[in-house]
């Protein structure tokens, strides 16, 4: 004998006394709820009396249910009906298509601007403006002399130029590099840069170094 699938799609508030007892004889409790039955002349006679409530679904002999033209459908959630706007208050959306009476958001075409405030005086147009940006301004890396300490007294390193200190990773290749003084200097170091500081120039200087600017 044909098994089906019956489940519960719809809620028992619009449903009679006589519907609601036809589902609990069923053994359906609430939306959602499946059971398997035989369809007897009894349970199709039941079944016919919530057919509003419910969804039939026939099972084959593996238990899957049996893919017929008829009952063909796309997967639950997978579509959605067209929202047909447009089509006179009788459609449901209202005369004026979900938009509302008046104002900017009605109209075609709108789109919120960054930082509009509906009309008022804008934050950024309210915070006072202060400084500038100098276009002449000319940013420096700054190479400390401990470094280049550090670095000739592991490498034996005593040339120092923009070249050298890119392989040494401590600048890249469209950096400028200015020299500071922080750090003792013991090495005479021929120093190449684009800046120095003045105790930078002195200590390369004392030890009979040679700071030479780009």
């Amino acid at each position: 004998m044909t098994k089906v699938r019956v489940t519960q799609v719809r809620s028992k508030n619009s449903a009679n006394k006589r519907q609601i007892a036809t589902l609990t004889s069923l053994g359906i409790h609430r939306i959602g709820h499946s059971v398997e039955l035989e369809l007897n002349p009894v349970n199709k006679g039941m079944i016919g009396k919530v057919l509003h409530l419910v969804k039939v679904e026939e099972i084959n002999e593996s238990g899957d249910f049996t893919m017929k033209l008829h009952n063909l459908k796309p997967a639950e959630g997978s579509t959605r009906r067209v929202k047909r706007i447009g089509r006179g208050e009788g459609s449901g959306h209202g005369g004026t298509s979900t938009r509302g009476m008046n104002g900017a958001k009605s109209r075609s075409g709108y789109s919120r601007k960054l930082g509009f405030e509906g009309g008022q005086m804008p934050l950024q147009r309210r915070l006072p403006k202060f400084g500038f940006n100098n276009i002449n301004k000319v940013e420096y890396k700054a190479i400390n002399l401990f470094t280049l300490q550090a670095l000739s007294d592991k490498s034996g390193i005593t040339t120092f130029n923009i070249e050298t200190l890119i392989d040494a990773g401590l600048i890249s290749k469209n950096d400028k590099v200015k020299i500071l003084g922080n750090g003792e200097l013991t090495a005479k170091l021929d120093v190449t840069a684009h800046a120095f500081s003045q105790s930078a120039l002195a200590k390369i200087e004392a030890q009979q170094g040679k700071a030479t600017k780009i």
